[in-house]
């Protein structure tokens, strides 16, 4: 007989770990064709109410939590069921993640960008490395922009956080994890420095954002689309309409926000080196 003292009082299940059990089975009954939510109750498979282990937790409607006290279901059949849960969450988060690489993929070579000549040292020993500068200025550029953002709405975020599980990686700009607000807050970035780059697409991207992190953590989150524009009359007007209309389409909780590069104070300039070539030749 396992360790099942039910005179004792029950261990807390922390509210991070019940929500994980939650998040894992959809929040509705672990056991496969059940498409009970409204009646559940956590089990632990091997009846130990001081193993608090995710491994050892399974979601269950009343029916099926009695049957598996019971023994009609028993433990091995559990963790079959826990092993299907499992599978089916890693396989919405890889599917997500490829459906948002699709997405930036596709945006990226709709907008090709000129980049100077990469001349290696004569030695082939030695690699001569350096980031692309339109990846230099644009990171600093949207940093900037987001401590204008969390300047002009008095909430601070972590920069540039990263959720890693196995193969599957998935960026965020910043992101502000708050039980006292009703909803977490994912910012995504893009910097526009010409009207042809308004696209529809940008709004789809947060939101994938949003399910992959709701996926991850078992909290409830909203995106906001943070857009620079490289010129003051593309804040206004038509020049974001796709965008904007992007945004509107999403069917989750999207906002969107429009800055200059002249508000938040700092503009990326040329995108190429080839222009400080152009420069050292003519001084």
């Amino acid at each position: 007989m396992s360790k099942s003292t039910y005179d004792e009082p029950r261990p807390t299940i922390s509210a991070d770990l019940r929500r994980a059990v939650n998040v894992e089975s959809g929040h509705t009954c672990a056991i496969k064709g059940c498409a009970e939510h409204t009646y559940l109750e956590i089990h632990h498979i091997d009846e130990n109410r001081e193993n608090n282990t995710l491994e050892n937790l399974v979601l269950l409607c009343d029916k099926h939590h009695k049957m598996a006290h019971a023994k009609v279901i028993d433990r091995k059949a559990l963790r079959e069921y826990k092993k299907l849960l499992s599978d089916n969450h890693d396989s919405q988060i890889i599917d997500k993640i490829e459906e948002l690489k699709e997405l930036v993929q596709g945006q990226k070579n709709s907008q090709p960008i000129s980049e100077p000549t990469d001349s290696q040292p004569v030695d082939e020993h030695i690699k001569r490395l350096a980031p692309k500068r339109f990846e230099i200025l644009n990171f600093a550029l949207y940093h900037v922009a987001i401590a204008h953002y969390e300047k002009s709405h008095n909430l601070y975020f972590e920069h540039q956080v990263e959720y890693v599980k196995g193969d599957s990686k998935l960026m965020l700009d910043a992101l502000r994890q708050d039980d006292d607000l009703p909803e977490d807050i994912i910012i995504e970035v893009q910097y526009f420095r010409k009207p042809y780059m308004d696209a529809p697409v940008y709004g789809s991207w947060v939101e994938k954002k949003v399910e992959l992190y709701e996926l991850l953590t078992g909290r409830q989150a909203r995106g906001v689309l943070l857009v620079i524009v490289g010129r003051e009359r593309m804040a206004s007007g038509d020049y974001l309409n796709l965008t904007r209309k992007g945004v509107e389409d999403c069917s989750r909780n999207i906002s969107i926000e429009v800055y200059t590069c002249e508000e938040v104070g700092f503009h990326p300039g040329a995108i190429s080196t080839a222009m400080f070539q152009s420069n050292l030749k003519s001084s």
